[in-house]
């Protein structure tokens, strides 16, 4: 791993201007952007073996799932410094091996298609070129240490951009192949801003249309680095970029190392309720430069390219960024203090109503994240290591704070993780987080860790909460739903089933994920109110239902039940005793307010 600093920067030039060291020279070149072409060339100048592989990633860094990117890569070719041809071979779906006829020179040539705009690899269309090196730059494992150039032939009123230092409009340069797959690069026509927070200097690129206002994400990423500093103490970069992918159907978003891209739908930016999932998110890839980035669990350190990286610790690289990008929203003054209880009442209702949770442990799920797919089987046998990797995190943080006395708590361990594990390739393990949770609280958390991390052992937040001096409460005047425990996916117009809670009435009436549900009790349901229809469902008496399952019309009948875990708010106690008091403000960084 790396920093991106000015001595970085510097060393890097010097590297390029030596006379010993020839860097790797990367070129793009936008052929048919309607088309989504471009052209790469690879320059290697200083080849001592008479045979070099090439490999392009088989994934992308941030996102856990074998993508295959170089199905996107035709028309190879190799030369040496003449032009003479090089034999060359694929000798795997990522692998390309280079036959010299002397050592020296080779240049590689190949056309890509960027067309995975939705997986954040690589677009190129008339109005821009997203380009994550991952599914664009082929490595070689033998120069993956060495210098680099990278340079772009595109439109001339396009303006590129990336984490990477810029020396010339649309030239970078890189320390090595890490920095460059890790620094994707935004060329095109888009909005522009950059300013200074502290000594810290931040940029914010959006690139298409929507209702986002990028002065006021200014003002709010300013707020994000503050509430950093307060727990890190230090900032692993000088210079960091907020990319924004404004436009339809995209979503979602993917850390790097003093970069983040963030794709959201063009008018998620209002009202304030759509614009605080907004910042969330921003928030979740910030908090990312520490927890992933500047340390991360060893299975993911280094990154091997062309394979899965396991790690049992992916709950920690994603579950604790989850706790903190809603708590640094409060923390900051972005999130009023009732709007973060309710997205924390939503969570820990969500995970109270996930079936998953008492089946696999969080450890376990972590090590399978590569292998997850089906989301009816998900929803039943495992667990997200983002919502309850955050339910963790939390109950982690109020374990270290109980035993503490409230002197420590989550921020002391990613303090810890951050100077003892900044750097280290070979990442940190849980014994390393065993240790600092002893050094930290003076306890042992063996027991602790084979309840809730190896193990599937319920948490009690109704203790967690009392602790700061919240309770969770149900309206007493409302009346309990009805609920059959299935989900619903209401897109295109039609009532579809999500998933089916295992041993609810829906899944022993036979419904299934995937089935479409047409009428209750004869009467045609709609996307409107299929969830208020499915509430109102009278619990003394058995309902039919018409659905469509595999094509075929099919009707069950089902006894709704009431609801398990029925909705709830999060309030202050009536009356927060000044020990509940101090510690709320300790951990949320602002008094608690009686509602």
């Amino acid at each position: 791993m790396y920093r991106i600093t000015l001595l970085t920067a510097l060393l890097i030039s010097s590297l390029l201007q030596a006379e010993t060291i020839q860097p790797i020279e990367y070129k793009l070149t936008v052929t048919d952007a309607k088309h989504h072409l471009a052209q790469v060339d690879i320059t290697y100048s200083d080849i001592s073996t008479k045979v070099i592989d090439l490999k392009l990633p088989v994934w992308r860094s941030g996102r856990y799932q074998i993508l295959n990117l170089s199905k996107h890569i035709s028309q190879f070719e190799a030369v040496d410094r003449t032009g003479q041809e090089l034999k060359w071979q694929k000798t795997n779906k990522n692998s390309w091996k280079i036959m010299l006829n002397n050592p020296g020179t080779v240049k590689v040539s190949y056309q890509v298609y960027a067309n995975t705009l939705r997986y954040r690899v690589a677009h190129i269309d008339e109005t821009h070129a997203y380009l994550d090196a991952s599914g664009v730059f082929m490595f070689a494992p033998q120069k993956r240490d060495a210098p680099l150039t990278v340079s772009l032939e595109v439109p001339p009123a396009w303006v590129s951009r990336s984490g990477m230092q810029k020396t010339a409009p649309h030239r970078f340069i890189a320390e090595n192949y890490d920095q460059l797959v890790d620094s994707p690069i935004e060329s095109g026509i888009h909005e522009f801003l950059s300013f200074d927070v502290e000594d810290k200097t931040y940029e914010i690129v959006i690139w298409g249309q929507g209702n986002h206002d990028i002065k006021d994400l200014k003002d709010q990423v300013s707020l994000l680095h503050h509430e950093a500093k307060k727990i890190w103490g230090s900032f692993p970069f000088n210079r960091y970029v907020y990319m924004y992918h404004v436009g339809d159907g995209i979503g979602g978003a993917t850390e790097h190392v003093n970069s983040t891209i963030i794709q959201q739908q063009r008018f998620n930016f209002w009202p304030r309720k759509n614009y605080l999932k907004v910042l969330a998110t921003t928030a979740h890839e910030f908090v990312h430069t520490w927890n992933v980035k500047a340390y991360r669990p060893a299975g993911i350190a280094p990154y091997d390219y062309s394979n899965e990286n396991y790690s049992d610790l992916f709950w920690m690289a994603e579950g604790i960024t989850s706790y903190y990008d809603d708590l640094l929203l409060m923390r900051a003054g972005i999130y009023q203090q009732k709007e973060y209880l309710e997205k924390l009442a939503t969570d820990v209702h969500s995970h109270l109503n996930k079936p998953g949770r008492l089946v696999e442990s969080l450890a376990q799920t972590s090590f399978d994240t590569w292998m997850q797919d089906d989301v009816q089987q998900r929803h039943n046998a495992s667990v997200s290591i983002y919502l309850e990797g955050s339910m963790a995190a939390w109950l982690i943080d109020y374990e270290i704070r109980r035993l503490t006395d409230d002197k420590y708590g989550m921020d002391e361990l990613q303090l810890r993780l951050y100077q003892n594990h900044h750097n280290i390739d070979k990442g940190y393990r849980k014994s390393d987080v065993l240790k600092l949770l002893k050094d930290i609280t003076g306890e042992d958390f063996d027991t602790f860790w084979q309840q809730h991390i190896t193990g599937t052992e319920p948490i009690d937040f109704d203790a967690v909460l009392n602790h700061f001096g919240l309770e969770k409460y149900i309206d007493e005047d409302k009346e309990l739903d009805a609920w059959i425990g299935a989900q619903w996916d209401t897109t295109n117009n039609q009532v579809m089933i999500k998933t089916v809670d295992s041993s609810s009435p829906a899944w022993l009436a036979g419904l299934n994920a995937g089935d479409q549900i047409l009428a209750i009790d004869g009467i045609k349901v709609n996307t409107g109110d299929i969830e208020k229809r499915i509430k109102q469902l009278n619990l003394n008496e058995p309902h039919e239902i018409h659905y469509f399952s595999a094509g075929r019309l099919t009707t069950t009948n089902i006894q709704a039940v009431t609801e398990p875990n029925p909705e709830f708010k999060i309030r202050p106690v009536e009356k927060p005793s000044r020990k509940q008091q101090v510690r709320f403000e300790k951990w949320a960084h602002q008094p608690l307010i009686a509602q």
